[in-house]
C-alpha cells in the first residue's frame, strides 16, 4: 500500500513493494550509479543509506544541514523523521505487550479512565495503532498552538487539545491518519509503564536500539550541540518557527541513518519486541486480500514541511533509509532504490 502525502500533511506510509528490479546487473552498481546522479539533483538535500543484512554497501550525503553556516549534511547528521516517529511509539507499545502490561484488545479507557466512555470503551489499543479509532489530528486544534512552543510532557500537550472522536467517525470502521491517536498512545505508555513517555523512550527504546538522537529539543542550543539538519521550505525559508519545542509520540523525533539501521537490527533480532508481537503491531490496514506483516517488514515514510524520510525493511534483508531536510523528496528516492534491489 503506497500513499503519497502532500507537503502540508504529516503521514505515515507502510507498504510491501513488489516491483521487479529495474536493473539486470548488480544492485550495488546500479545504486551507486543512481546515487551519483542524485548528488547532482539540487532538489534533494539529505542522506541515503542502503544495507544488506545490516551492513551498509551504499551511502550518499548531499546538500546542507545548515545553509547559512555552510554546514554539509553527513551520514551521521540527525534528521527530523516526521511520522516515522510513530514506529518508535508502536514499538514501545509492543514492549509493554510483551511485559503483560498492555493488551492490544484492551479499551483505551482501561488506561485513560477520564476519556469519555462513549466512545472510549469501543476504542482499542490496536485501533489507535492502526489509525482506525476515529480520532483526528491535534495539530489542527487551536490549543496546540498555545502550547506548541512550551510543553514539556505528553500530559501537558494532551490536556491542551481536543482528543475526541471526530464527528461521524465510528471506532474500528475507517482508516484515517491520526496524530491524536498516537498522542493518546503516548499517554497509555505512561500509564502502563508508570514512567514519563520521554524517559521511557530514551531508556527502553532508543538506548536498547542504539538510537543516539531521539526526541531532541528544537532549540538553538540543541542545534549547536547536536548539529541536526535544519528543515527548509520550498522557498528556502527555515521550518524552525512551525516546529514544536520537541517531537511527540506522533512525529518529530530525530534520527541518523545509522540510528535507523541499528533500530532495524534490534527489531529483527528480537532485542526490543518478540517477533510474534511485531507481527501484531499493524500501523496501517493492509491492502485488500493481503495479510499485514506488522513491523517485521515494510516501507514507512514521513513527510512534513521541511522534512521527509523513508525507512524500509524488506523481507529479503535490505534496509533502505532516505532522510531529507526538505519536504516531499524522500519517497521517490526510496521507491527508486527499492526497485533497484528488487524488493
Amino acid at each position: 500500500m503506497r500513499l503519497v502525502p502532500s507537503i502540508a500533511t504529516v503521514m505515515l506510509v507502510t507498504s510491501c513493494v513488489t516491483s521487479p528490479s529495474e536493473s539486470s546487473g548488480s544492485p550495488t552498481t546500479s545504486i551507486d550509479a543512481y546515487l551519483a546522479q542524485l548528488e547532482n539533483d539540487d532538489s534533494f538535500s539529505g542522506v541515503v543509506m542502503v544495507a544488506k543484512d545490516f551492513v551498509p554497501f551504499a551511502t550518499k550525503a548531499t546538500g546542507y544541514a545548515d545553509r547559512a553556516r555552510g554546514a554539509p549534511n553527513a551520514t551521521i547528521t540527525p534528521f527530523n523523521i516526521a511520522s516515522i516517529t510513530k514506529v518508535f511509539t508502536a514499538v514501545a507499545i509492543g514492549e509493554l505487550v510483551d511485559q503483560g502490561k498492555i493488551a492490544l484488545e484492551d479499551p483505551l479507557t482501561k488506561y485513560l479512565p477520564t476519556y469519555p466512555h462513549t466512545p472510549g470503551d469501543r476504542i482499542t489499543i490496536a485501533m489507535l495503532l492502526s489509525q482506525t479509532a476515529g480520532t483526528g489530528n491535534y495539530r489542527d486544534d487551536p490549543g496546540y498552538l498555545r502550547v506548541r512552543d512550551s510543553f514539556e510532557s505528553v500530559s501537558e500537550l494532551l490536556g491542551a487539545v481536543n482528543t475526541a472522536v471526530t464527528p461521524g467517525a465510528v471506532p474500528g470502521k475507517t482508516f484515517s491518519f491520526s496524530d491524536t491517536g498516537y498522542l493518546l498512545l503516548g499517554a497509555v505508555i505512561e500509564k502502563a509503564s508508570g514512567r514519563d513517555y520521554y524517559d521511557y523512550m530514551d531508556n527502553e527504546v532508543f538506548a536498547k536500539a542504539g538510537v543516539a538522537a531521539g526526541f531532541l529539543h528544537n532549540t538553538d542550543d540543541e542545534l549547536k550541540d547536536r548539529g541536526f539538519a535544519l528543515g527548509y521550505e520550498a522557498d528556502g525559508s527555515k521550518n524552525w518557527s512551525s516546529l514544536p519545542v520537541r517531537g511527540t509520540p506522533a512525529g518529530g523525533a530525530y534520527a541518523t541513518a545509522p540510528d535507523l539501521l541499528s533500530f532495524h537490527k534490534a527489531l529483527a533480532t528480537g532485542a526490543l519486541v518478540k517477533q510474534e508481537t511485531l507481527k501484531r503491531l499493524v500501523l496501517l490496514p493492509p491492502p485488500s486480500g493481503q495479510a499485514s506483516s506488522g513491523l517485521t517488514s515494510g516501507v514507512f515514510a514521513g513527510n512534513d514541511d521541511g522534512a521527509s524520510a523513508v525507512f524500509a525493511m524488506t523481507p529479503t534483508g535490505y534496509t533502505v533509509i532516505v532522510l531529507a531536510n526538505v519536504g516531499s523528496v524522500a519517497t521517490p528516492v526510496g521507491d527508486k532504490i527499492l526497485k533497484l534491489v528488487g524488493s
